[in-house]
Formats: C-alpha cells, sequence, structure tokens
C-alpha cells in the first residue's frame, strides 16, 4: 500500500512520495541537490512492490522534521518564516505544482512579490518535499555544521576558561599525555582493587615526570589539574563501564545491575515455580544426648512458592548444603504438612498449611541441583529443574531474602544467636556459650515461626497481576488459596512414598553371583532370586539401576527395567553383615580404609615375593657351586643305583630329623627294644614298601 509522504528505495535511490491518486503519483529522489518532482503510474509502482524491486524504508529526514537543530536560535527561525511565507500558498495546489509549466507561472509569480531569485525558491522547494512535507523542512539543516561532540584539536593556547584563581596558565591535553591517563586510568582506576581517583591522578603526575621533591608549586601548576584528569576519565569511561571493571562482574550482577523485572511475573499459579536455598542458620546449638556439648550452626533449607511467596518445605539438619540435603527439604515440601508437624508435637489444622504435592518447576542453585540425581528427579516425577548461574543468588530473590525474615523472628527470644561480631560479644563474652537449644527444639521453632509467617505475615510491595482484586491481602497463605481457586493449578497429586524414592541418589549396581553389589555391599530380593539373577547361568541383567538412601546402608531400592514408576526393596545380605546399620558415609569410609590396607599388603607381598626370589637365587647359586665335575663320569654310571642310593638317603635323614618334642632327648630304635635271645637283630624298624609299590626305573 502506498502512503503519502513514505520514503521507498528503487535501485540505488531513494524517493519520497509526493501525491498521488488512482492512476499516477508523484515523488521525488530524496538525495539528489537538483532533484524535481517525477511522475509515476500508480499500476506500474504496485508491480514494482509486487516484485519487490521497490520497498519502503526508514526516513533518514524524520528527526529533522520534527526537531531541527536550529529551531531555537533566532537566526534558524527568521530564515524558516521567510521561506515558508514565499511558498505557503503554492504548496498546496497539488498535483499542478509538481507539473513543469504550472510551477513555472508559480515561481514567476514569488519572484513578482518577493526579492529573491529562482535558485533559492527552488531551493526552498527542494527542502519541502524532500524532508518531509512540513513547515520545519524550511529550517536550516546545520547536522553537518561545526563539531558537535568531536575533540578540539590542541593548539598553542591553552583551551578551556581561562584561570582566575589559580596561578599559571595551564596545559592542554596532547595526545601523549592522553595515551599515559588512559594507561594509567586502566591500571590503577578501573580495577578491582577500588583505588581513589586521587590516587590515580597522582601516578599519572610521575608518569608525566612529576617528582615531588624536586619540583616547584610554579612548576606543579603547568602540569595538568585533578579536573582536567577528572573531566577526561568521565569522556573516556562511561559509570557502568567503571562500575563493572571496579566490583567486578560477579558483584555488579548481584548488587548493582538494573532490576526492572520481577520473580513473580512469570510464574501462572500456586505451584508454577518453587525456588530451594539453603543457609548456616545464625545460631548454636548443642548435642541432643548431652546439652553441656555445643555442636555448632545448623544448615536450614527453605523451599518457597515464588507466586504466593509460602514457604513450603524446609529441613534443618547439621550437613553441609548437598543435594542429600536438598532431597529431604523437596521431600518435606511435597509431603502433608499436617503429619510432619504432628511429628514433632505440633498440631495444625490442614488449611494452616495446605501444601501438597509436587510443583511445575523448581530453581535452585547450580552446585546442588545437578547430576544424576537431579535427571532422575526431572524424568520420574515430570519437573522441570532450573539452575541460577554462578555468584548469581539474586536470581532466587524471593526465598533469600526470606531467611532474614525468619530468622528475625525468633532472634528476640533465643540465646546463642550470632551477633555482628565474629565470635564474641561485647565485654569478651562468647555468645556460643549461650547456646541452649537442641537441632530438635530448634526444628520445632521454625515450624512454629514458618505457620506464622505463611498464616499472618504482610508482604511489602508485592507485584500484584491486573486480575488480583484489590481487597485481595498480600499474605502467603490468602495469595496461595486465591490462586489455587482462580488460577490454573500446577500442584499435582504424587505418592509420597515413590516421590521420596525418586528424590534419593541414583546409581548403577552389579549383579553377581554373590548378590547386588553396591559400594562393595551385596544385596538380595525375591524377585532376582525368584528370575535367577544370582545363578551361574547368565539368566539375569549385569548392571541394574537402584536408589539408596545415605543415612543407611541396610536397604537399597531397585528400579526394575530403569524405570521409575515403582521400586522393590532389596535387603542387606549376611555376606555383608559388617555393614548393617551403617550409613553409606560408613561404607564409603570403611571402603576406602580397606582400599588402603589393600594396597600396603599388595606392596608388602611384592616385597615379600622380591625377597623370596633373592633367597632362591642365592641358595640355587651356592648348590651349583658346590657340584662336583661329573663330566669324566659316563650318564649310565650316574643312572645306576638310584634305588639303593634312595635307601641310603631316607635312613639318613630318619636318623637326623628333627624332635618335635621340646625339651625330650631323641631315643633310636635300639632304646626301646627287648631282644628275645639277647643278641641284637639287624632291624626292627618298619619295612619301607614305597619303592616295591610304586617301583623306580633304572
Amino acid at each position: 500500500m502506498l502512503l503519502v509522504n513514505e520514503v521507498y528505495r528503487y535501485g540505488r535511490k531513494s524517493f519520497r512520495l509526493l501525491w498521488l491518486n488512482a492512476e499516477v503519483a508523484y515523488w521525488i529522489d530524496i538525495e539528489s541537490k537538483n532533484a524535481l518532482p517525477e511522475l509515476m503510474k500508480v499500476d506500474e509502482l504496485a508491480e514494482f512492490i509486487k516484485a519487490q524491486m521497490i520497498h519502503n524504508v526508514p526516513d533518514p529526514h524524520e528527526e529533522f522534521a520534527i526537531s531541527p537543530p536550529s529551531k531555537h536560535s533566532e537566526w534558524g527561525k527568521q530564515i524558516q518564516a521567510d521561506g515558508w511565507a514565499m511558498i505557503a500558498y503554492f504548496v498546496d495546489q497539488e498535483p499542478e505544482i509538481y507539473q513543469r509549466r504550472e510551477r513555472g507561472l508559480m515561481i514567476q509569480s514569488i519572484l513578482s512579490s518577493y526579492d529573491t531569485t529562482k535558485q533559492t525558491i527552488y531551493a526552498k522547494l527542494r527542502n519541502y518535499w524532500q524532508k518531509g512535507k512540513t513547515p520545519s523542512c524550511l529550517y536550516p539543516d546545520t547536522r553537518r555544521n561545526g563539531g558537535s561532540g568531536k575533540p578540539r584539536a590542541a593548539g598553542e593556547t591553552k583551551r578551556g576558561r581561562p584561570r582566575t584563581t589559580t596561578i599559571g596558565v595551564g596545559v592542554n591535553i596532547t595526545d601523549d599525555i592522553a595515551a599515559i591517563f588512559r594507561t594509567v586510568i586502566k591500571t590503577f582506576y578501573t580495577t578491582k582493587k577500588v583505588n581513589t581517583l586521587q590516587y590515580a591522578y597522582d601516578k599519572a603526575l610521575k608518569a608525566l615526570g612529576v617528582n615531588p621533591k624536586e619540583i616547584t608549586v610554579e612548576e606543579l601548576a603547568e602540569f595538568p589539574t585533578y579536573e582536567q584528569f577528572y573531566y577526561f576519565m568521565r569522556k573516556e569511561t562511561g559509570a557502568v563501564e567503571r562500575a563493572r571493571k571496579r566490583a567486578g562482574d560477579i558483584q555488579y550482577n548481584k548488587d548493582m545491575r538494573p532490576v526492572l523485572g520481577t520473580s513473580a511475573a512469570g510464574v501462572m499459579g500456586p505451584g508454577s515455580l518453587y525456588q530451594i536455598d539453603a543457609t548456616i542458620a545464625d545460631i548454636y546449638l548443642l548435642a541432643e544426648s548431652d546439652r553441656t556439648k555445643i555442636v555448632g550452626r545448623p544448615t536450614l533449607y527453605i523451599v518457597i512458592d515464588v507466586f504466593s511467596r509460602l514457604v513450603t518445605g524446609i529441613y534443618i539438619s547439621f550437613e553441609s548444603p548437598s543435594w542429600v540435603s536438598a532431597m529431604n527439604a523437596l521431600a518435606n515440601a511435597m509431603m502433608d504438612k499436617v503429619e510432619y508437624c504432628a511429628s514433632h508435637g505440633i498440631t495444625i489444622d490442614h488449611s494452616d498449611w495446605p501444601v501438597r504435592g509436587k510443583p511445575e518447576a523448581i530453581l535452585g542453585d547450580k552446585g546442588e541441583m545437578l547430576g544424576r540425581t537431579v535427571e532422575v528427579l526431572s524424568e520420574a516425577l515430570h519437573i522441570d529443574i532450573q539452575n541460577t548461574p554462578s555468584y548469581r543468588a539474586d536470581w532466587k530473590g524471593v526465598v533469600e531474602r526470606h531467611f532474614n525474615t525468619l530468622q528475625a523472628k525468633f532472634k528476640p527470644y533465643v540465646e546463642g544467636y550470632v551477633t555482628g561480631e565474629i565470635g564474641k560479644k561485647r565485654a569478651g563474652h562468647d555468645y556460643r556459650l549461650d547456646a541452649e537449644l537442641t537441632i530438635s527444639e530448634f526444628t520445632r521453632l521454625v515450624i512454629a515461626c514458618v505457620v506464622e509467617y505463611n498464616t499472618s505475615h504482610a508482604i511489602k510491595n508485592y507485584d500484584a497481576d491486573k486480575d488480583m482484586p484489590p481487597e485481595l491481602p498480600h499474605n502467603p497463605l490468602a495469595l496461595w488459596n486465591w490462586g489455587t481457586s482462580h488460577r490454573t493449578g500446577r500442584l499435582r497429586a504424587v505418592k509420597q512414598d515413590l516421590a521420596v524414592i525418586n528424590l534419593l541418589p541414583h546409581t548403577e549396581a552389579t549383579v553377581t553371583e554373590e548378590g547386588i553389589v553396591l559400594f562393595k555391599c551385596r544385596y538380595s530380593t525375591a524377585m532376582a532370586i525368584r528370575e535367577g539373577w544370582f545363578h551361574r547361568i547368565d539368566a539375569g541383567p549385569k548392571k541394574v539401576i537402584v536408589a539408596y538412601h545415605p543415612y543407611s546402608a541396610n536397604k537399597i531400592y531397585l528400579r526394575p527395567e530403569g524405570k521409575y514408576d515403582s521400586y522393590v526393596i532389596c535387603e542387606l545380605t549376611e555376606r555383608s553383615r559388617e555393614y548393617r546399620d551403617l550409613t553409606f558415609w560408613d561404607v564409603w569410609r570403611i571402603n576406602k580404609i580397606k582400599a588402603k590396607t589393600a594396597s600396603h599388603a599388595k606392596l608388602t607381598k611384592q616385597k615379600g615375593r622380591q625377597s623370596l626370589d633373592e633367597t632362591v637365587e642365592s641358595i640355587t647359586q651356592e648348590a651349583r657351586s658346590k657340584k662336583p665335575n661329573t663330566s669324566h663320569i659316563t650318564k649310565s654310571s650316574r643312572l645306576k643305583g638310584i634305588r639303593e642310593n634312595r635307601t641310603e638317603a631316607v635312613a639318613e635323614h630318619r636318623k637326623n630329623a628333627p624332635n618335635l618334642i621340646v625339651g625330650t632327648p631323641k631315643k633310636t630304635n635300639d632304646d626301646n627294644v627287648v631282644y628275645l635271645n639277647s643278641q641284637k637283630t639287624e632291624s626292627y624298624d618298619i619295612p619301607d614298601m614305597v619303592d616295591d609299590l610304586f617301583g623306580e626305573d633304572e
């Protein structure tokens, strides 16, 4: 569709459409200094547009037509008024003004009324047509005049306002000085050391050759001033660039970047997005078994719904922030809160904490929400897992802010709370000695604070959507209830035991004849025995997917066929009874000790083997050295009489055999023989039948 006053590109030229009707149109080349209106057929223009030979382009003079640079000067106003007075009557006579003969008559009329020239009239008309057909187009075009925003060349004369109070004349910033300034600013100012600008200016003067011990005040006045250095710095570096380089990308993105969005803008209702995060609670606790022992500060995990700001899950332990702790917090977010509170001795109604089921998405930290376990959670429960970039805790602003809100509720009532001073209170008293709560009592305290927050807290500056009624209180529970009633429900039901199993760490286990082996622990289950997995007939799989709870090595959970919609419990076998009632951390510790022991034993075995080799080699060499030269004896002579030689050797060995009874002298056979005829026979030893039984080759 053709529109009057729009600019069209045709070939290498740009034309402004001046006038058209159903048959013809007039346009003008906006770049030519001698251009005049040209006649075109509308049908022909339409064909050119259809063939994409003509296309619409942005108007290069639009800004000038709206606000000419010379609009506020008296000189510009006068030129515009004089020009408009000459052509105002005739430019509205369309299309006659675009036709050569009629335009000539109009120009003659203008010449007879004004003291001007034909060239001036054409110049006024051309400016009017080419720049937008408005009276403002007749203002002088000063866009290319002067050097606005461009640096002035440094000459002999000092630029700027002359000095009135400071001594001396001063110096211009030459290219050499500017190069030194840039290097100094980059090296000493726009860095993470956060040096002052005065420090950088001192370094710049030193680089310019200023020696404070030798230079006079009068000489120093002829060097660049601090104000010149400051002006140069502001001109060379922008405020955002300086902030990013001095603070670093991590701190800039976290604390200085513009925050124009909102966490709740992208969520549809309760359960659309949960945020999870952990902090080390600002309180010291005592041991459950012995209240004289201080055990340190617990880790507090919080899961919060972004839409309503309702706390959906918590978990408190002494474990460091990890997937194991996050797993328990997410499991708590999906379970019935009435049962959970009752297990800690707190009675609530379902309406006080109406959260149960799995969310649509979870946003967590990169370190914890990565790995195979999270992949299983995403695949099994169909939850979208999102991670913040490293060092970008501000992406989880909702849950980050809640830590301070929650801890502020119990701070006035408990002892052992961490103060602003590291380690001690005033007067030298160590606040850690004031600890009085155990982890079970602290958990009850946190549960009470969460219930109070969900039901009573008023959220300041909540970014409500336009469909929310103005009378709706900005309270987490009220927002949650309104969202579940008026927005698409995002929470989905899930079996609690199946959800917990899918939250556990998953890995591959090996099927052997001794059972299902995981971390050198052997497990068995009736299903595997029934299907012949442990028979030596290759009847079962070699690898299976299992889940395990790090807190107990007694059981693992087999995922049949690698699917996550069911599980089979596998029990520890008697072969691995040494691991019973241990945690997997204990199992890993024991296996590590065993591995070290085995490694040491392997080295000991190698050492023994080397020693044996040396002993055997020594004995054989000694025997070889004692062997007489038998080269002069024939082979048949040496092989003859082996049986007799053996008999003699056996007899000699028997006489020299060691006494096995300690302290008893060895007696010969003669000592126990009573001769019947008072005569000694040849021998009463048990006859040796070995040679007769087995024989020996001659």
